[in-house]
């Protein structure tokens, strides 16, 4: 197997040495410039990518979309201990044996066309996750129409940090942000986009992406936050492969990762440009793919379930093979006559995919509209109310107990 390498950086030192080695490595193109190797290896010309120059290292958005195109990046310095290592870019010494280049460029090519570790192995439950382990992404979906997503989701997050365990909750809905507007946070950094400027710079250090988040504090636990762009027109700053590393880099260190993803799939970039082009869905499409858990928000009224169906149909077309757990919103005799809960089973079963149903979450509009008012969770506003007490079985939470009414954060600041 012939390996074929772009050289970056004026070193005719490493061309010759490579050239006089005849082994399966073979020069294809030597350039001087960033813009001219990336265009390169994107024409398809190169597996690989070698860096000779410290001074021009691609940033970390060109390496992921080299990567993307399954190019390895190869960091090829005299002094490599003085530059900060990159994720999944492979860094040697200049003095390395050509022997034991070529074997480790052979070994990283080949990595990259192997399917994604994992991309099949069974997904954790919460009730699995223990502090100190790595932990898991669970990311909410649903169809457009503001079926309660982000409630559920950042209720669910409070419920499971309540529970003991250390959560971090991401609001990546590059289209309506609301989870900074639900929990009171007045401010407009966007911790989104700052999680994803600290993994552009090359950091793999989790401590800078703690320190992006808000800690905020619900009932008697803590939780990082990071809040959406508050803008839409903010969607470039949040990049798809970074959000993906940054989440996964988070999970390593937290219990649980919960995300609130924006409802579309479509990415019609593709159609409209000749060019690789930034593309607004590809967020959660990337987050979609790499979730250790999905629920999908279905709205439980003639409206919400037909459109849940053709979503559903969508996600099977572009996400082949991604499962996803049904959940039940707004469930009343209101939406759907009496017996709500049984006439959604008949309707699923006649005209519905083979989806796992994981609950029934009530129609509580009173609830929800005091905890947005009061820009606090259920959990401090109504902790006894029947849409908490679902959305905590939701989240593998089996206690029983009654939880004493408590004070929203809001009117205990002012106390």
């Amino acid at each position: 197997m012939s390996i074929s390498v772009v050289v970056l950086g004026d070193q005719e030192k490493i061309v010759r040495q490579i050239e006089s080695y005849r082994g399966e490595m073979m020069v294809t193109r030597v350039c001087s410039d960033i813009a001219e190797a990336i265009a390169a290896c994107n024409t398809g010309m190169a597996d690989v990518l070698l860096v000779s120059d410290a001074q021009l290292v691609p940033p970390m958005e060109q390496i992921d979309e080299l990567l993307m195109h399954q190019t390895a990046v190869v960091l090829f310095f005299e002094r490599p201990e003085n530059w900060q290592p990159l994720p999944d870019v492979l860094h040697l010494p200049a003095t390395v044996a050509m022997v034991e280049l070529e074997e480790r460029i052979s070994s990283t090519v080949q990595s990259l066309t192997r399917p994604a570790a994992g991309a099949t192995g069974e997904k954790l439950e919460l009730d699995d996750v223990s502090t100190g382990c790595n932990g898991k992404i669970v990311s909410f979906w649903s169809a457009p129409g503001s079926p309660g997503r982000s409630t559920v989701a950042l209720n669910y997050a409070v419920e499971a940090a309540q529970a003991g365990l250390d959560v971090v909750l991401l609001d990546a809905d590059t289209y309506a942000a609301s989870i900074a507007i639900q929990l009171g946070l007045m401010e407009e950094s966007a911790s989104i986009a700052q999680l994803c400027r600290v993994i552009d710079s090359g950091s793999v250090d989790v401590a800078r992406l703690n320190a992006a988040c808000s800690m905020v504090q619900v009932g008697e636990a803590n939780m990082r936050v990071a809040t959406g762009i508050p803008r839409a027109s903010r969607w470039p700053e949040v990049r798809a492969s970074a959000l993906r590393r940054a989440s996964m880099l988070l999970r390593e260190h937290h219990d649980i990762v919960v995300l609130d993803l924006a409802p579309y799939i479509e990415l019609d970039e593709q159609l409209s440009f000749d060019t690789q082009a930034p593309q607004r869905n590809a967020v959660t499409v990337e987050m979609l793919q790499c979730s250790d858990e999905l629920f999908m928000i279905v709205r439980a009224d003639s409206v919400g379930i037909p459109r849940a169906l053709r979503a559903i149909d969508e996600l099977e077309e572009a996400l082949p093979g991604l499962k996803s757990k049904i959940v039940f919103n707004r469930v009343g005799t209101g939406s759907t006559g009496r017996s709500p809960k049984r006439r959604l089973i008949e309707a699923w079963d006649r005209f519905g995919p083979t989806r796992v149903i994981a609950g029934y979450l009530p129609d509580d509009s009173a609830s929800c509209n005091a905890s947005v008012l009061g820009g606090s969770p259920l959990l401090e506003i109504a902790p006894r109310c029947s849409l908490r007490t679902e959305i905590r079985s939701l989240a593998g939470i089996k206690s029983t107990d009654s939880p004493k009414n408590q004070t929203s954060r809001r009117f205990r600041a002012k106390a």
